[in-house]
């Protein structure tokens, strides 16, 4: 309740009580008619003799209970304010200890991807262009009919925190298969092909420790892992996907990572030219890459020649 409430409330108090207070005195002009006047000289001796009239006593008890009511409004209008300012400053504090929270985590994530990375020394900042080709992809992605309302900010900050672990697995590849500058034998590559259940296994497992109902970044940083060597057309390992089978964050950490891959020194190879790359990217669609990712690509080249000079 309000103070307007609470002084229109006192005022309508007031006026009732004049009222009845009027009534009582007609009530007792009208007794005095039917006394003499000695008895009316009794009286009305008498009621100016008693400290408190009923009236008065009617008048002061509403009043004194109205002016109870209206202290505790004021307390509790009082109260509300300093729980409702408690309240803010809990969430404020909650937020950023989440906020904090989360990025530690992110941290962590990232450099134990990077760990997994180090033993590698010509990828350069890798992780940190095939995070943003990613970003920039699923933000494209957002807009278009197929996928808007699907890919959401939340997705895109989690493809952004998640990509950088597609690799990670490669921490259980033995160096002299992960570092050979030549090509790999049949069984060299079997061996290197099951960094996809190292990783995507590992991450598997840290999942489940969350107990979390919601999907978490890990939760897409699994299916990377597992998946950003499937292609399209279902010649990809370690599963065979095809199509939509493969998720969709995997089917885009798959174009950035090539793109990457192609453009950037490796032991074993040469960087390509972006126009080089391009035609490879181009050639594969609908065989290794999803088509919609291609023409999102297409569309974003100039973007992705940029990412790949500035890292």
């Amino acid at each position: 309740m309000n103070d307007y409430n609470l002084n229109e409330a006192d005022y309508l108090l007031r006026e009732h009580v004049n009222a009845i207070k009027g009534s009582i005195d007609q009530i007792y002009y009208g007794l005095l008619n039917y006394l003499s006047e000695d008895e009316q000289k009794k009286f009305l001796s008498y009621l100016k003799n008693q400290s408190d009239s009923l009236q008065d006593v009617l008048y002061k008890s509403i009043v004194e209970r109205a002016n109870k009511i209206n202290e505790l409004n004021l307390q509790l209008l009082k109260s509300n304010k300093e729980l409702s300012l408690l309240k803010q400053s809990l969430e404020e504090k909650v937020d950023k200890r989440t906020r904090e929270i989360k990025k530690i985590q992110h941290v962590t994530i990232f450099a134990l991807a990077r760990l997994a990375e180090s033993r590698d020394q010509e990828t350069g900042d890798h992780l940190g262009r095939i995070r943003k080709y990613c970003w920039i992809i699923a933000r494209e992605l957002s807009n278009s009919k197929q996928y808007k309302g699907y890919i959401d900010n939340r997705y895109v900050s989690n493809i952004f925190h998640s990509s950088p672990l597609h690799d990670i697995g490669k921490v259980g590849i033995t160096d002299s298969i992960l570092l050979k500058p030549g090509k790999l034998t049949v069984e060299e590559f079997d061996v290197m092909k099951s960094h996809t259940i190292i990783g995507g296994k590992t991450l598997e497992d840290a999942e489940k420790q969350l107990r979390k109902k919601t999907k978490s970044f890990l939760s897409m940083g699994k299916n990377i892992a597992y998946c950003h060597h499937e292609k399209w057309d279902g010649s990809g390992y370690p599963f065979g996907l095809k199509g939509t089978e493969i998720p969709l964050s995997a089917r885009i950490v798959a174009l950035a990572d090539v793109y990457d891959a192609l453009t950037s020194k490796r032991i074993y190879k040469e960087s390509m030219t972006h126009q080089v790359a391009k035609d490879i990217i181009y050639q594969g669609s609908e065989k290794h890459f999803d088509p919609v990712i291609v023409e999102a690509f297409y569309k974003l080249e100039d973007r992705f020649l940029e990412i790949s000079k500035k890292y």
